[in-house]
């Protein structure tokens, strides 16, 4: 089993929503996967994934030893897609690092992905969270207060000696194209850190299942058999036909 954590430097920038997807995608190639909202204090995985009407167990009820780890889980659209929501009330310094690596144990033997959702920040959350995860995706969007941020955070992950990479999120095509926005090789200038997935800005769409899933198809592709092409949001953006698409857009 693969244990990978979905952090940021700051809030607002997709990390749960990138959870939810790419969750999704590496079901989709055929793994187990069980997606943990470890955000006790801003948790919404389950509202992502509309399953806020399902939860019977949260993973209290299994640090707390009310129920076990399987009962707890919720199963989402996708047949090998599973969700153990967060708390209800906020637990606070009652969960450790600990806490997390005795649930992603007793998952290793069902699951081959296991993603925490991780709080945004440096904070506990992301302590206890990071420790006992071998793996960190750092969602970032392409703007400087966010880059720098999620700079911080992978610099604080190097002492953790753990394989890291970056999403970066809602990412404007046309700024992309006409390079008011870093792109992928200046980010990872920048960072110092592999890109692994470029997201495009999908205005106007609302809802888990309305989100595009090819970035995330090509995002799950990569960090599952270790290469593969971004999605390139810019790509229908350049040429001819793509410097008018700019145009309309930016009148629009």
């Amino acid at each position: 089993m693969k244990s990978i954590v979905v952090t940021s430097g700051k809030g607002g920038v997709g990390k749960t929503t990138v959870t939810a997807c790419l969750g999704r995608a590496l079901a989709l190639l055929g793994n187990r996967v069980a997606l943990i909202d470890a955000d006790f204090g801003l948790n919404n995985l389950d509202v992502v994934l509309e399953k806020e009407n399902c939860v019977v167990y949260d993973i209290a009820d299994v640090i707390e030893n009310r129920c076990r780890v399987r009962q707890a889980l919720i199963q989402c659209s996708e047949r090998n897609l599973y969700l153990l929501p967060s708390a209800h009330g906020y637990l606070g310094e009652r969960v450790s690092a600990q806490n997390i690596r005795l649930i992603l144990n007793s998952l290793a033997v069902t699951f081959d992905y296991v993603l925490v959702d991780c709080p945004a920040g440096i904070e506990a959350g992301f302590t206890r969270a990071v420790g006992a995860c071998e793996r960190a995706l750092i969602v970032t969007t392409p703007h400087v207060s966010a880059l720098r941020d999620a700079n911080k955070v992978i610099t604080l992950l190097k002492s953790y000696k753990m394989t890291t990479s970056v999403v970066v999120n809602r990412v404007r095509g046309d700024l992309l194209a006409s390079g008011r926005i870093p792109d992928k090789a200046e980010i990872e200038g920048i960072l110092k850190s592999e890109v692994d997935g470029m997201i495009p800005e999908t205005d106007g769409v609302y809802g888990f299942v309305n989100i595009p899933q090819k970035p995330f198809d090509m995002l799950a592709r990569r960090i599952h058999y270790g290469v593969g092409e971004l999605h390139d949001p810019a790509a229908c953006y350049r040429g001819l036909f793509g410097s008018i698409r700019r145009k309309l857009r930016k009148n629009y």
